[in-house]
């Protein structure tokens, strides 16, 4: 008989977002034994794939691909596969390797879940249907879907919090929808993330609201690895159910397997819960917003807010990233005249023949006295920080993130700020466009360093001496000060900053004082 409520580890399936499923054929076969030794019930071994995989990687085009990375001693667990809108015709008939095959998809796709559902059922595998956010649906439309599932007669049905929006009050009602209106055979599923931080909550109210005669799946993974903010934490669920309904999880083999192959991809690779993702919970977004967002590195926390904010329902759905970048760019394109301050700052800088532009890059650490020989009778300007070696003339401010680091080492008679930061920074010395900033010619680039050039460029000089403008070194920007925020940041810049230094700016005098990959 089975258990009322069991457990699937879905770590190498969920988990291998992370790393493209791409954790060695050593840590899957070493994760799945210690998942079977701890008496995980359901144990989710990857993906059903639509072709053939390296044996590194845990996707699967045949049963027989499975059967390799199982261990011999197999306990009491069961092993499960995940797909998502493939064909699978071609999959050999169930012969107990493999019992579950669960089918994710978005709601348009559900005529697809039903007859891949179908195929499966009729090859003898238990399927589970798992339409992912179920908080996209009304009442009235997951009934719909479950008369659909009722029809069909599956093995099971999940409840999957796809955003991580769901707070108790909106599980108990998910719940109680499903548990009316689903057969009373059929296995209720339930997948939580960590946007809000309350998977585990979530978790242990679903084990206190759960019908004694329904039979419940709950999903989590190895310090709860997927796409951040990633799942619930099964450590944390097994120790709940051997505390509070006397089963015999053993958690050692789990600390194991965190210890020696999850951790250490966390460490290359974080997740866990983070406020972006939380905000995109709150506004039922999908979580690619607030990632395209957070990769632009120059928003603080507050900037995101009021972006996801504006993303209406009809887009909230299904990323779509040219209406994300289109949002971005208005909100950082504030309207704002800057006549009267190019003026001003273009009858300061006249004063000087030349103009030092000190950079971030980590080069400045190692010439310093080349900077400060270079920074005599000439006008200094800092990009996006307070350098410690001299005193800049100004400092040019792009970066709401940067802003509070250096609101306390420079005064406002030196801060030129881009149109995008009049919103949170009241005292400064002049204001300049940012649309003017970032666009050279037919050509569209964010970074700071070459914004303030374009911005020397539109003032007329000339003469301009360039320090820690390094660029990247193997792939990623290195910056002077560990404490950074784009420390070791992935740069896809390089190759557009060059052709723009190249074709847009040939009538200056760009001399580099320091290495730079740039020249």
């Amino acid at each position: 008989m089975e258990k009322h409520i069991r457990l699937l580890d879905c770590t190498l399936r969920d988990g291998g977002h992370i790393i493209q499923s791409e954790f060695g054929e050593n840590v899957i076969r070493n994760t799945i034994e210690c998942l079977v030794e701890a008496g995980t019930d359901i144990i989710e071994v990857g993906f059903l794939w639509d072709r053939e995989y390296n044996t590194d990687t845990a996707r699967y085009y045949t049963i027989a691909d499975v059967k390799r990375i199982l261990p011999e001693n197999r306990g009491k667990s069961k092993f499960s596969l995940m797909a998502d809108f493939i064909d699978l015709e071609h999959l050999e008939p169930c012969d107990g390797t493999v019992d579950y095959i669960r089918l994710s998809f978005k709601r348009w796709r559900l005529d697809w879940g039903l007859k891949t559902a179908r195929i499966l059922m009729d090859k003898g595998y238990k399927v589970f249907i798992n339409p992912v956010n179920n908080n996209v649906y009304s009442d009235q439309q997951y009934i719909e879907v479950l008369q659909k599932v009722n029809e069909l007669h599956p093995y099971g049905f999940s409840i999957v919090d796809t955003f991580g929006v769901m707070r108790v009050s909106d599980l108990s009602h998910r719940y109680y929808l499903v548990e009316n209106n689903l057969l009373p055979d059929i296995t209720i599923g339930v997948h939580l993330h960590e946007n809000l931080g309350l998977a585990y909550s979530l978790a242990q109210h679903i084990t206190q609201i759960a019908s004694p005669k329904r039979s419940i799946v709950i999903d989590g993974s190895l310090l709860g690895m997927g796409r951040v903010p990633g799942n619930l934490c099964i450590e944390h669920i097994m120790d709940y159910m051997n505390d509070q309904y006397g089963t015999a999880y053993a958690t050692e083999p789990i600390y194991d397997a965190i210890d020696d192959y999850i951790a250490p991809i966390k460490a290359a690779n974080p997740w866990g819960y983070a406020i972006p993702y939380a905000l995109s919970a709150k506004y039922n977004l999908h979580r690619t917003y607030a990632e395209h967002l957070i990769n632009k590195k120059r928003l603080k926390t507050k900037d995101i807010q009021r972006i996801l904010a504006q993303v209406p329902s009809s887009e909230a759905e299904t990323f779509n990233e040219e209406f994300a970048e289109k949002l971005y760019l208005d909100y950082m394109g504030v309207s704002y005249d800057d006549r009267a301050d190019i003026r001003a700052f273009s009858d300061e800088v006249k004063k000087f023949e030349k103009v030092l532009i000190v950079a971030p890059g980590q080069s400045i650490r190692d010439n310093e006295e080349i900077i400060k020989y270079a920074a005599d009778n000439v006008c200094t300007i800092s990009v996006n920080f307070h350098p410690d070696c001299i005193k800049p003339d100004y400092i040019f401010l792009t970066n709401t993130k940067r802003y509070n680091v250096i609101k306390n080492q420079t005064s406002k008679e030196k801060l030129i700020i881009t149109s995008n930061l009049v919103r949170d920074i009241a005292e400064k010395r002049f204001t300049v466009s940012y649309n003017e900033s970032v666009h050279f010619n037919d050509e569209f680039c964010d970074d700071s360093t070459l914004m303030l050039i374009n911005l020397l460029n539109r003032i007329g000089v000339r003469e301009v001496l360039i320090a820690g403008f390094d660029g990247q070194k193997n792939g990623v920007l290195y910056f002077f000060d560990d404490a950074f925020d784009r420390n070791k940041m992935k740069s896809t810049n390089g190759e557009k900053v060059k052709n723009i230094l190249a074709s847009v700016f040939q009538d200056m005098n760009l001399k580099f004082i320091t290495e730079s990959e740039y020249v």
